[in-house]
């Protein structure tokens, strides 16, 4: 039987129905609030903090969790059996699962939101926010889609809220914080802060701030202070549809909001995801020609790094399209370089040494178009690190890419990769520590933490390693090599039992893994240290050949 789909009407009367035609009737007004709310968030997904200050916000905090458990129990007789696989609901936050429902209407049937009435003022300003932001009509760009690679994003002055005059200028900070931090991510162009100061961000006209800045998309939200404790509220709109692609809400002590920017570095990274993410949703199912060029790169780089064969094929079309369009540019071929090389590691490559030729020749064609490109020098130095007789020659890419760069976190990362390959695992941690500090949104971290464990592994601290592969394995499931570097920690750590648990679970993900294939396939294969971990890797139960 085909499981049924909610269809959410918003615009005009709000009305719930299954795509069989069944009425769901939802009359609460608070009911339907709460479904529109997660019906237009990114994923479907609010905190329930952020739920209970936008409906309940009056009630105060301990009524406002009351009232939202009881609208969460009145949905559940609603809906009845269908609730659990509708909503998902934990101690922090609320999903409507995207793929159980559908939004239906437009602004023909009538205003947003117009069949919900209340009162309360967070949502009226929410409200008020999405019918500026869902507006269309307004929203279509007239630039062309081609005109640029990166996307641009502008991070605009926060509103305040209760703040004494000496506190404002922390929404500033807080805005300068998060430019300076996005700022370090080659894959996206930041506008400066004093150029974002313009925008006035209380009054938010999307239109008016595309128009003035020239981006893609925007940040903005509130920061309020409370008894030594700050809050900060931030959405992630996009300009071209007025789509926010993520609310996020960080909270904490100002002293330590002041001495460690470690949430606000956790905000740029869900705000970078948020990027990536809506980029691949906006070229899913669409010609790579009929799509704009920062939309093409960023979906095609989070494709690359997904470890699914048919989102990894299409970053290649897109990559391939991006280079007709610009085939000067430098950054294009040194990413279509990686992705030959990726090819091979993950197995899917019908002819290696093809796709090994390709790799050093999309590289030479990069740095042919400018010798001095940071990326394209990093990536030609990790395909030469591949072959132990070249490091000198890697080394010395990656030497000219942080003296151009110091900035460049995958430049120091794959420096680290380097001296791992060399042995020199107090060298090799101390460069992925310090490209993990530099790289605040890059679309494959559980890349940056699998390298640190390795370079921990080589120093023999198999405890930090096996968090750091733990951390790798829950971004990304199916990279093996995180898994490998979880069985040889526990392993060494003398955990046998979880050692062969772990084993298995590698052998399903990599099924022609050997012990000999790993020794003959590791760029380091001769080397003690790789020996070492073949043996852990047999001693937890990975057959020899």
């Amino acid at each position: 039987m085909a499981i049924r789909t909610l269809q959410i009407r918003l615009y005009g009367s709000f009305s719930c129905r299954w795509n069989t035609g069944q009425v769901v009737e939802v009359r609460g007004a608070k009911h339907r609030a709460l479904i529109a709310l997660l019906a237009t968030a990114p994923n479907g997904t609010h905190t329930r903090s952020w739920i209970q200050d936008t409906l309940w916000r009056r009630a105060g905090e301990e009524h406002g969790r009351a009232s939202l458990r009881r609208s969460l129990s009145d949905l559940r007789k609603i809906f009845g059996d269908d609730f659990e696989r509708i909503f998902k609901t934990t101690n922090a936050d609320i999903q409507l699962d995207p793929d159980a429902f559908e939004l239906v209407g437009n602004h023909l049937d009538g205003e947003f939101a117009e069949g919900i009435k209340i009162h309360e003022e967070g949502f009226v300003q929410w409200v008020g926010q999405k019918r500026k932001l869902l507006n269309n009509d307004f929203l279509l760009s007239s630039r062309s889609p081609h005109s640029r690679i990166a996307p641009k994003i502008a991070i605009v002055p926060f509103a305040t809220r209760h703040m004494a005059k000496d506190e404002l200028h922390l929404s500033d900070l807080v805005a300068q914080e998060v430019s300076r931090s996005l700022s370090r991510s080659r894959l996206i162009r930041v506008i400066s802060h004093l150029s974002s100061r313009r925008v006035d961000g209380t009054l938010l006209d999307i239109l008016k701030i595309r128009d003035m800045l020239d981006v893609d998309y925007i940040v903005y939200g509130t920061v309020g202070l409370h008894d030594g404790r700050y809050r900060i509220d931030a959405e992630l709109v996009q300009t071209a549809n007025g789509h926010i692609e993520l609310t996020r809400q960080i909270s904490g002590r100002l002293a330590d909001l002041l001495n460690d920017a470690h949430d606000l570095l956790d905000l740029c990274s869900q705000i970078g995801h948020g990027i990536l993410s809506a980029s691949v949703e906006m070229a899913r199912g669409r010609a790579p020609g009929d799509v704009a060029s920062h939309v093409l790169l960023m979906s095609a780089v989070s494709n690359m790094h997904q470890h699914r064969l048919a989102g990894f094929a299409r970053a290649r079309s897109q990559l391939e399209e991006l280079i007709s369009r610009t085939p000067g540019n430098s950054e294009l071929h040194a990413w279509l370089g990686k992705w030959y090389v990726l090819s091979i590691a993950q197995g899917w490559s019908s002819d290696p040494k093809s796709d090994s030729r390709n790799a050093i020749d999309s590289t030479k064609r990069a740095l042919d178009r400018n010798p001095h490109c940071p990326l394209s020098l990093t990536f030609d130095g990790m395909i030469r690190s591949s072959d132990l007789a070249n490091l000198s020659k890697a080394e010395a890419q990656f030497d000219r890419a942080v003296e151009i760069d110091p900035n460049n976190s995958l430049a120091w990362l794959m420096y680290s990769r380097l001296h791992m390959f060399d042995g020199n695992g107090e060298l090799a941690l101390r460069f992925a520590e310090r490209a993990c500090v530099l790289s605040p949104i890059d679309p494959y971290g559980y890349f940056f933490d699998i390298i640190r464990a390795s370079a921990l592994s080589i120093c023999e601290n198999y405890v930090d390693a096996l968090d750091l592969a733990n951390k790798s394995i829950d971004a990304n499931p199916r990279h093996t090599s995180s898994h490998r570097v979880r069985v040889i920690a526990l392993s060494l750590m003398g955990r046998d039992r979880e050692a062969a648990a772990a084993a298995n679970l590698l052998k399903r993900l990599e099924p022609g893994l050997t012990i000999e294939g790993y020794l003959r396939n590791h760029p380091a294969g001769d080397r003690p240290m790789t020996r070492k971990w073949a043996d852990a890797l047999r001693d937890a139960g990975v057959p020899a050949r």
